[in-house]
């Protein structure tokens, strides 16, 4: 087995946009963000413009730590990735959100939608990656 030692800046920058992307969608009326709004903090002050041009970072972020870690790990295929990715959810988020709604008086449901949000970000981001990264790979065991 090839050991890949390259990254896909590309990739990166596409999966986390696109994350970024679903979760403007995952936030929306259409899906979570009738609960969102109603269990955020009252009143619910407006959301500064600002945010929205840093929040994109966060996805870029993680989408390039995901890229290092499928490369370093030697991920080949989307259920090793999912694999990781339940696990570094659990250790990180869920915990994190777990921890907010003991402590910090977080509403269950808001830490639920939150942490769903970045469940879904990062098994997508995980598998994109994971697909992306090994195309190279592939078309070479396919010929």
């Amino acid at each position: 087995m090839e050991k890949r030692t390259e990254l896909n800046y590309g990739a990166i920058i596409f999966t986390g946009l696109m994350a970024f992307g679903f979760s403007t969608l995952y936030y929306s009326p259409f899906l979570f963000g009738e609960i969102w709004e109603k269990f955020r903090h009252a009143p619910n002050p407006d959301i500064p413009q600002w945010t929205m041009v840093l929040a994109p970072f966060r996805e870029l972020l993680v989408a390039y730590v995901l890229a290092k870690l499928i490369v370093r790990l030697n991920i080949t295929n989307w259920k090793a990735s999912v694999k990781l990715i339940v696990l570094l959810w659990i250790a990180f988020h869920a915990v994190g959100m777990a921890g907010a709604v003991l402590w910090d008086n977080m509403a269950w449901q808001l830490g639920a939608v939150h942490a769903g949000d970045w469940f879904m970000k990062m098994l997508f981001m995980a598998i994109v990656l994971t697909l992306w990264l090994n195309k190279k790979s592939l078309s070479i065991k396919i010929q």
